[in-house]
């Protein structure tokens, strides 16, 4: 290696030590979504700012979602039990009908 090249490799060092050396600029830190608190303030403002006639239609509708999401969830409970039951019953049906005959090969 001559000279030159291993002056230019030191410039070429020290330049990347420079800039590992420089502080790096920190993340904004404002959320990219907004934050539960701010999306409650803006349907708070949102609800105040309706007619008397919108609030009750808002209300209804909000019922209608909660009722949706609360008969949802239910027939998920519901489902999530149907299946166990049946698993259940699949396997005492094995157990009673084809796990006997296996464990009694002279019959």
């Amino acid at each position: 290696m001559n000279p030159q090249e291993r002056h230019k490799l030191e410039r070429q060092l020290q330049e990347l030590e420079a800039q590992i050396d420089q502080p790096q600029p920190l993340p904004s830190s404002t959320p990219s979504s907004p934050s539960l608190k701010s999306v409650y303030q803006q349907l708070t403002l949102w609800y105040q700012e309706l007619p008397d006639g919108g609030k009750l239609v808002a209300i209804a509708v909000g019922g209608v979602f909660a009722l949706s999401a609360v008969s949802t969830v239910l027939n998920l409970v519901r489902l999530a039990f149907t299946l166990a039951a049946v698993g259940v019953l699949g396997f005492v049906g094995y157990k009673l009908f084809l796990a006997s005959k296996s464990s009694n090969p002279n019959q």
